[in-house]
């Protein structure tokens, strides 16, 4: 799992390193309906990760092009190349480059790459989770007044007034409420301890599956409900004590 830690990670490097030398000045934006956005970096960082994942024989899920059928109970990368388009286009520094090994349903190891601090995030479970080489633990809030959450509005999630709603009363118990953009960067907040909880609905298993990896990894739990579409996710990942 080591060998395939490492693998994983030189991936999300070379991939981010391709982003910021060859987009981040034009994202190129391919498409941008309703509320999602396609663009030519996504597609150009997932070409080079599925090349770097190859060498392994594992199947790959990945957020750009056709989906594949990959069975996620068994043994599976699942990708996105870019995780915080809009912000990556838009020039706001929040975004990154995430890989996840899941197994039987579970993550084995996940890596997400902060594309603009040039930091790691990544994790084996049972083994722990690091930041660059220094290790990190969840937090150890247990009272939800005092708790940070993490979450936002995925492309895929019910946008009606009911919904919506709900959203405000789920979240106004909170200390305070955090929005970045990017699920893979808010996971990696709750795996080292800067947040405490994170929740989203209407997510893709794609734009969580190596943060998950990461707050088990650094000792919190997690829950997935299956949601309204393919590969679609109500997500809630904690410190373990909320």
């Amino acid at each position: 799992m080591k060998d395939l830690l490492s693998i994983a990670r030189l991936a999300a490097a070379t991939a981010a390193d391709l982003l910021l030398n060859d987009f981040s000045d034009d994202a190129s934006v391919l498409e941008a309906s309703g509320k999602d956005i396609k663009t030519l970096a996504d597609v150009a960082a997932q070409e080079l990760i599925l090349e770097a994942l190859r060498v392994t024989g594992i199947p790959v899920l990945a957020e750009e092009g056709e989906h594949q059928a990959v069975d996620l109970n068994r043994e599976a990368w699942i990708v996105d190349p870019l995780d915080g388009t809009l912000n990556f286009s838009r020039g706001f520094p929040i975004a990154a480059v995430s890989i996840a090994l899941w197994e039987e349903g579970k993550p084995v190891l996940g890596v997400i790459q902060d594309i603009y601090a040039g930091q790691v995030y990544s994790g084996l479970i049972g083994q722990g989770a690091w930041l660059d080489e220094q290790e990190i633990r969840v937090s150890s809030i247990d009272v939800k007044e005092q708790a940070v959450l993490a979450t936002g509005f995925p492309t895929g999630r019910d946008y009606g007034s009911d919904s919506l709603l709900q959203f405000v009363d789920a979240v106004q118990s909170y200390k305070k409420v955090r929005m970045l953009g990017s699920a893979a960067m808010m996971l990696a907040q709750v795996a080292a301890g800067r947040f405490d909880v994170y929740e989203e609905s209407g997510g893709y298993i794609w734009d969580v599956a190596a943060g998950l990896a990461l707050v088990q990894a650094a000792g919190g739990t997690f829950s997935l409900t299956p949601d309204s579409g393919p590969y679609q996710y109500i997500v809630r990942a904690t410190n373990g004590h909320l």
